[in-house]
């Protein structure tokens, strides 16, 4: 749910849920789908023009981004949201989490939700812990906060300093029925180099699916 002026906008969301623990690389039951997911770290610049591509293409993504950068960009933050996409819980601070205690990496997982519902009212479906580190525990402790753990199988970072034709064989290369594909919102040529990844999947007959069925596939 987001507030805006004087509406109230309500997404599909679950608002706690119980997940295995083991993260989604991949969603096994998507025919001739993929997914895509963005990482935000400190910058808000290409948000934006990201945000017009994916609206002219009508799809729908993940934003994982972190409690900090929700408080320094809430604007930001609540367009995504506004835009139809998902905001995922990308912890608080980016910490790596794997050797914390449980209490700091409960508190990572439970302060981006606390700012996320004070400054949007919000409530994230998907998390995903910093540079893709984790632990079965880790996982169990996202689930009890109701965000399903959602990794990746294509990571378009080792693609960034490609372009054209290139960038499109690389990826061919890696595609595959329910792949979760990572972008960097930080990537040097995403405005240029996203409408031709896009072009490509469609081209070989690869729907763009919505994020929320990685959740109804994956079950509860």
């Amino acid at each position: 749910m987001a507030v805006f002026g004087f509406f109230i906008i309500t997404l599909s969301l679950p608002t706690r849920a119980s997940y295995p623990p083991e993260p989604v690389f991949q969603v096994e039951k998507a025919k001739e789908s993929v997914y895509f997911t963005f990482n935000i770290l400190w910058e808000n610049e290409p948000i934006e023009d990201i945000l017009q591509i994916l609206e002219a293409n009508e799809i729908t993504a993940v934003f994982f981004a972190t409690g900090e950068w929700i408080k320094k960009y809430p604007d930001e933050a609540l367009k995504i949201i506004l835009s139809g996409h998902y905001l995922g819980n990308h912890s608080y601070s980016h910490r790596k989490l794997l050797f914390l205690p449980e209490e700091e990496v409960v508190a990572e997982i439970q302060g981006f939700n606390q700012v996320s519902m004070e400054e949007l009212n919000y409530r994230p479906a998907f998390f995903r812990p910093p540079f893709g580190e984790y632990n079965p525990r880790m996982i169990s402790l996202a689930g009890e906060y109701g965000c399903l753990t959602l990794l990746w199988s294509i990571n378009t970072l080792m693609l960034s300093n490609y372009e054209g034709e290139l960038i499109i064989s690389r990826l061919e290369e890696r595609l595959h029925d329910g792949a979760v594909i990572l972008f960097h919102t930080s990537s040097p040529h995403i405005r240029e180099n996203l409408p031709e990844i896009i072009s490509y999947l469609k081209w070989k007959g690869y729907v763009i699916g919505s994020p929320g069925e990685i959740i109804s596939l994956r079950g509860r």
